[in-house]
C-alpha cells in the first residue's frame, strides 16, 4: 500500500505504534460480537511503556459495562493470535475528561506483540504542533472493521493534513470538504471521506523530512475525515504516564 503526502509519510512505521482497542461482551466472545472500537497508541516514555487512548473511549466502556457486567476492554497486536489482550480498566495510570486522554501501563513481556513496537519519545516536554505543520495520523475506523464469527479484520486508514489552529491543550485541523486524495484503504484505493468513529486515540505525528515523524498529539473528536478534527497535544503527557491538567 502506498500513501502520498509529500515525501514525509511512512505509514508502515506509524502502524507499528498503534492498535485497535475494542469492547466485547466477554473474553471468549466472537469477533462478530465486537460492540465498538477506538485506537490506542503504544508509547515508550523512557520511564514507562504505556498505552494511550481517549478518555471518552474508556468512559464509553464503563457505560457499556453497566449494561454488560462481563464486558471486556481489549486490544490485539498480533493478527495471527486469535485471543484478544484484555486491558484491565482498573489499572489506568491516569485519565482526564478535560484533555480527553486515558493512560494504561503496558506489559509487552506478557503479550504477543507481533510487529508492534513502542514509539520512543525522545524529547520532554513533548513539543506542540504549530499552525501550518504537516500532520499525519493512522487509526482504525469502525466503519472499516470487517468481522465474522471466526475472524476480525481491523482495517486502518491514513490521513495527512496541515494544522489550522492551536490552543494550550489542543490543535485543530479544519475541514475542507471532500478531499479523496487524503485517504486510502489497505489496498491503496483512494476513498471518499468516512465517519471517524474508531479513530479516537490515534497518535498524530508532525512530519519532518530530516527526522521522519515525531509525536504531536492524539485524535480526540470530529465527525468525518472532511470535518473539523480536534487533537489533544501530546505535551499533556508526563514521563510517568500522568497527565497535565
Amino acid at each position: 500500500m502506498t500513501f502520498d503526502f509529500g515525501d514525509y509519510v511512512d505509514e508502515a512505521k506509524m502502524l507499528q505504534h498503534c492498535a485497535p482497542v475494542f469492547f466485547i461482551p466477554a473474553v471468549d466472545s466472537k469477533p462478530s460480537e465486537i460492540v465498538a472500537n477506538g485506537t490506542i497508541a503504544l508509547l515508550d516514555t523512557g520511564e514507562k511503556l504505556v498505552l494511550v487512548t481517549c478518555n471518552h473511549v474508556l468512559a464509553g466502556f464503563h457505560d457499556y459495562k453497566l449494561k454488560q457486567s462481563t464486558g471486556c476492554l481489549c486490544t490485539v497486536f498480533d493478527p495471527y493470535v486469535r485471543r484478544p489482550i484484555v486491558i484491565d480498566e482498573n489499572t489506568v495510570i491516569d485519565a482526564d475528561q478535560g484533555v480527553d486522554l486515558a493512560v494504561f501501563p503496558a506489559v509487552p513481556q506478557s503479550w504477543p506483540m507481533g510487529t508492534k513496537q513502542f514509539y520512543r519519545v525522545e524529547r520532554w516536554p513533548i513539543p506542540k504542533a504549530k499552525v501550518g505543520d504537516p500532520v499525519s495520523f493512522i487509526g482504525f475506523p469502525g466503519k472499516a472493521r470487517v468481522t465474522t464469527d471466526e475472524l476480525g479484520d481491523f482495517r486502518y486508514a491514513v490521513f495527512g493534513f496541515s494544522v489550522s489552529a492551536v490552543s494550550d491543550t489542543k490543535f485543530i485541523i479544519t475541514g475542507n470538504g471532500p478531499d479523496p486524495g487524503t485517504l486510502q484503504d489497505n489496498d491503496g484505493n483512494i476513498i471518499p471521506p468516512i465517519a471517524k468513529g474508531g479513530m479516537s486515540g490515534s497518535p498524530a505525528y508532525v512530519r519532518d523530512m530530516r527526522a521522519g515523524f515525531r509525536l504531536a498529539g492524539f485524535v480526540q473528536m470530529g465527525d468525518s475525515s472532511s470535518d473539523d478534527l480536534f487533537f489533544t497535544h501530546a505535551s499533556v503527557l508526563n514521563r510517568d504516564g500522568t497527565l497535565r491538567r
